[in-house]
C-alpha cells in the first residue's frame, strides 16, 4: 500500500482536535502545523503520534503547502482540527489508496456540518464537496487570506462518504466567523484589484439567501436553515461594503 500522510494546521484547538487526529490514526504519518497554541494543542497531537511544527502564521494557504512538504507519503490526507472522516470516509479511503488506482489523482468527499446541535443537510452547506485526498505531487493549495482550496492537476474522483464538520460553537461565533471572512475576503479582493461595484453591495445578499434557503431547500433544515441563510446573505453584505470602504480609504488602516 502507499504511504499516506495526514496533515492538519491547528491554533488553540485542544477541544476538538483529539476527534480529527483519531479519524486519521490509519494514515501512515500525521504532520501538525501549529502557529503558536497556548493551550495543549501540541501535546494532544503528539500523544497521537503526529510530528509536531511549531510555524508562525502565513495564512491558510501558505500554512497548508507547508504541511505539505513536511509530507513523506505519496497520498496526502488533509483535516482541519474541527473536522473528522466518517467511518464510511475511513473505509473508502484505505481502500482506494491501497487499490492506488493511476487514473485517480485525487478524491473529494461531502462535507456535513453539526450546527446548534443538528446535522445540517441542505441548503449551501450541503453536499459540500471538498478535495481531501491527492497525490501529493498532483496538488497544492490555492486561494487568497481566506477559504483555501486544492487545485489538483488530473482527475478527481466524487464520494458519497462524508467528512464530519463541528464548525461553530453557537450563533455568537457563527456571526463572529462570517465578520471574519468578509474582511478577508475584502482584502484579498482589493488587493487584487477588484472594483467596488455598488449594485452588489445590495443584489447579491438577496440573491443569496433565495438561492440557499428556497432554491437549496435550506427551509428543510427549519430555523438553523434560515439562520444559516440569513447569515451567508449578511456575510455578502459585509463583503462588499468593506470593499468599498477599503476603496474609499485607500486601503486597510494601520489598527484593522
Amino acid at each position: 500500500m502507499p504511504r499516506v500522510s495526514a496533515i492538519v494546521i491547528t491554533l488553540n484547538e485542544e477541544a476538538r482536535l483529539a476527534r480529527c487526529l483519531e479519524s486519521l490514526a490509519w494514515t501512515d504519518e500525521i504532520i501538525v502545523v501549529d502557529s503558536g497554541s497556548a493551550d495543549r494543542t501540541r501535546e494532544i497531537a503528539a500523544e497521537h503520534g503526529a510530528r509536531v511544527f511549531l510555524e508562525e502564521w502565513k495564512g491558510y494557504t501558505r500554512q497548508k503547502n507547508s504541511a505539505i512538504e513536511k509530507a513523506r507519503g505519496s497520498w496526502v490526507v488533509s483535516l482541519d482540527a474541527d473536522e473528522e472522516l466518517s467511518v464510511e470516509a475511513r473505509a473508502d479511503l484505505r481502500r482506494l489508496l491501497a487499490e492506488d488506482d493511476p487514473s485517480v489523482q485525487a478524491y473529494a468527499l461531502r462535507r456535513k456540518v453539526r450546527f446548534l446541535g443538528k446535522w445540517i443537510t441542505h441548503g449551501d452547506w450541503y453536499p459540500d464537496y471538498v478535495t481531501r485526498a491527492w497525490r501529493r505531487h498532483a496538488g497544492r493549495f490555492e486561494g487568497g487570506l481566506v477559504h483555501e482550496s486544492v487545485r489538483v492537476k488530473g482527475t478527481v474522483k466524487y464520494l458519497r462518504s462524508e467528512i464530519l464538520h463541528y464548525s461553530f460553537e453557537d450563533r455568537r461565533d457563527h456571526l463572529a466567523r462570517a465578520r471574519k471572512y468578509a474582511e478577508l475576503w475584502a482584502r484579498n479582493q482589493f488587493e487584487k484589484g477588484r472594483p467596488y461595484i455598488w449594485s452588489d453591495r445590495w443584489f447579491r445578499p438577496p440573491l443569496r439567501f433565495l438561492r440557499a434557503f428556497l432554491l437549496r431547500a435550506g427551509w428543510m433544515d427549519g430555523w438553523r436553515g434560515l439562520w444559516i441563510a440569513g447569515v451567508s446573505a449578511r456575510e455578502v453584505f459585509w463583503k462588499y461594503g468593506r470593499l468599498g470602504k477599503l476603496w474609499r480609504e485607500g486601503g486597510p488602516k494601520a489598527e484593522d
